[in-house]
């Protein structure tokens, strides 16, 4: 709990417990004063929070019948009843605080300070297929995060979403909640800040592509990890295919369900036609963003640019972005090193799938999907390659785990945000897998942590 829900918490307590305990009420007026003054400095400092409802409601009802009781004094029997039934009901009413509370996003375990920005590309040679107005160039947002020097007078440290006025309400609709139920995270910041000068020297590069109904902040704790420890990173926001874009000009690009619909409304085939032309198109995004990057500062990353060394070019992402990450190592040239959490390669085509997988790889997986024909798909893939792979199960996970998801809330694991692995703890294997196989195989440093005993609860495999 944060300083002004304690602030309130506890004038609403001592509202309940001083007559009870006295055997009296305050002065008339004492209380009320108190309990709208703390009510109204929260509303100043931080606006307004559903979770808190019912602590506003309390307080309310406490100041008005503090001025509008005439009897000052309680008997025995008052005082006990008053005392356990307040108590329980302001229990009762800050347990949506301590189930949904303001998120704390990890910080970056790297030697450097993270800086961000947020541009937009677009592919004249790229229609856009889905939304309200397909045959129009399709158009991206990207996401950026780099190693820099931030002034002591930089500006606050940016919103861990940008656009979360947006997108909050569009996730949390997504899964069935109402618009306003993860209003709370627009108090959570990320550990970057906006647009501070990078370090001079050429650094590697990695793209990340998000998953299906997710967003390019979903993993931000990773993208923030990986750029403390000196990496360019950048997230494609895939419209359509995220919770909701909003671009450069206001203009938003909603999930588009038609994208990816229920097999079980339009039947396997449809499915899986819909499920393979959506990968691809995820894949050509983050291509998109490598034609972007080769342009130089002349083109849509300017400075940026600069930073690129595009002869060490990672990939990865997660569940259908991870697929996608695949597809594009296998067919782009440009690519390095590649990993997948969950990576979803079924909609990859016989054609491309049948080809030989040329990079170093990492593929991290839950327990749920470790159980899945697609993991039988992707073993096939890395069993035709003769690069090193690192072939790696985390127990206790669900797919959203490699996500920021298990910070939503202490219920985590039972709303289904995570498994039953601490958040702590998950969080920490993927940073460490993450940060160690980039190293060994894009800065060509450390690495041996790769190969050594697996933490705790990871299933370690080494191929070939």
């Amino acid at each position: 709990m944060r300083l002004w829900e304690w602030l309130l918490t506890g004038v609403c307590v001592l509202a309940v417990l001083w007559p009870a305990l006295e055997g009296r009420r305050p002065r008339r007026g004492i209380a009320a004063t108190v309990l709208v003054a703390v009510l109204a400095w929260q509303f100043l400092a931080e606006g307004f929070r559903w979770q808190l409802w019912g602590l506003y409601g309390v307080a309310l009802g406490m100041a008005l019948g503090d001025v509008f009781t005439g009897e000052r004094h309680l008997v025995s029997y008052q005082r006990i009843r008053r005392a356990a039934l307040g108590l329980l009901g302001i229990l009762l009413v800050v347990t949506p605080v301590w189930a949904l509370p303001i998120v704390e996003i990890p910080p970056p375990t790297g030697p450097y300070q993270v800086a961000t920005t947020s541009l937009e590309l677009s592919g004249v040679d790229r229609i856009e297929e889905y939304g309200p107005h397909p045959g129009t160039f399709r158009r991206l947002m990207v996401q950026a995060w780099y190693p820099a020097r931030a002034p002591e007078d930089s500006e606050p440290l940016t919103p861990w979403v940008a656009d979360l006025d947006v997108v909050g309400p569009a996730m949390a609709e997504s899964f069935g909640l109402p618009g306003f139920f993860l209003n709370h995270t627009r108090f959570t910041p990320s550990h970057s800040y906006a647009e501070a000068d990078p370090y001079r020297g050429e650094i590697p590069v990695i793209i990340y592509s998000h998953g299906w109904r997710l967003f390019r902040n979903a993993a931000v704790h990773q993208m923030e990890s990986l750029a403390s420890h000196g990496y360019l990173v950048i997230a494609v926001d895939h419209p359509y295919g995220s919770v909701a874009t909003v671009f450069g000009d206001g203009e938003i690009a909603r999930l588009d369900p038609e994208a990816l619909p229920d097999s079980e409304e339009v039947g396997d085939e449809a499915f899986e036609e819909a499920a393979i032309r959506l990968l691809e198109t995820f894949s050509e995004d983050v291509r998109l963003v490598i034609r972007g990057l080769e342009q130089g500062v002349s083109g849509p990353f300017g400075r940026l640019a600069e930073m690129a060394d595009l002869d060490r070019l990672g990939i990865y992402g997660h569940s259908l972005g991870g697929g996608a990450a695949v597809r594009t190592c296998l067919l782009e040239p440009a690519c390095r090193v590649v990993a997948a959490l969950d990576g979803w390669v079924e909609p990859i085509t016989s054609s491309v799938l049948s080809g030989e997988l040329d990079v170093p790889s990492m593929f991290i997986r839950s327990d749920p999907w470790r159980e899945l024909e697609n993991d039988h798909v992707l073993r096939g893939l890395v069993e035709r390659s003769n690069r090193r792979t690192y072939w790696i199960g985390v127990q206790n996970t669900v797919h959203s785990d490699f996500t920021i998801a298990p910070v939503i809330s202490p219920l985590g694991s039972r709303l289904g945000l995570r498994g039953t692995m601490p958040a702590a703890q998950v969080f920490a294997v993927v940073d460490h897998y993450l940060v160690e196989f980039f190293d060994r195989h894009l800065l060509g440093v450390g690495g041996r942590e790769l190969t050594e005993a697996p933490p705790a609860g990871v299933l370690f495999e080494l191929i070939p």
